[in-house]
């Protein structure tokens, strides 16, 4: 299943067959814990107890060549159940960026109409209050509204593109 592949910066590098690359636990866990001799303790497999060349990354465990399963965007877990929440876990910050873009398109939106309506009170200030202080108040709220709305939209924008 898995196969050495290449040395580098000192490290070995493994491969497997899906090319997701890893390395061995002394260059990938360069803080292991010191024991009272001097000597470092390494990372060991939570199942067989061989020495860890990866974390699965849901819960955290130590994963030997034999436990280590990809399962996707170059993640490596030790479970079929580790793996399923991990994909429950994408689908919700999925779920949570969707509606996020949702909420910047409706922010433009509400932001460009009360800017119009901000612009129209002004303009309707003009004609038939015609105090000062309510026409540039109006109209500076208006163009603040317009700007916002520009803003948001940007937003909305550029996390489609993504």
């Amino acid at each position: 299943m898995i196969r050495r592949a290449s040395k580098l910066n000192g490290c070995e590098t493994f491969e497997d067959k899906n090319l997701i690359q890893f390395k061995v636990a002394d260059c990938l866990f360069p803080q292991s814990e010191a024991t009272s001799n001097g000597s470092t303790k390494l990372m060991k497999c939570a199942v067989h107890g061989h020495e860890a060349i990866a974390i699965c990354a849901y819960c955290g465990r130590g994963l030997c060549p034999d436990c280590a399963h990809p399962a996707g965007a170059q993640r490596m877990v030790c479970s079929d159940n580790c793996a399923k929440s991990l994909a429950r876990d994408d689908r919700a910050m999925q779920l949570i960026l969707q509606k996020s873009v949702q909420s910047a398109g409706a922010s433009s939106f509400y932001s460009y109409l009360c800017g119009g309506l901000s612009m129209a009170g002004a303009v309707g200030a003009w004609f038939y209050l015609p105090v000062p202080f309510l026409i540039w108040f109006t109209a500076g709220c208006g163009l603040v509204f317009i700007a916002s709305g520009i803003w948001y939209g940007r937003i909305a924008r550029k996390q489609i593109g993504e």
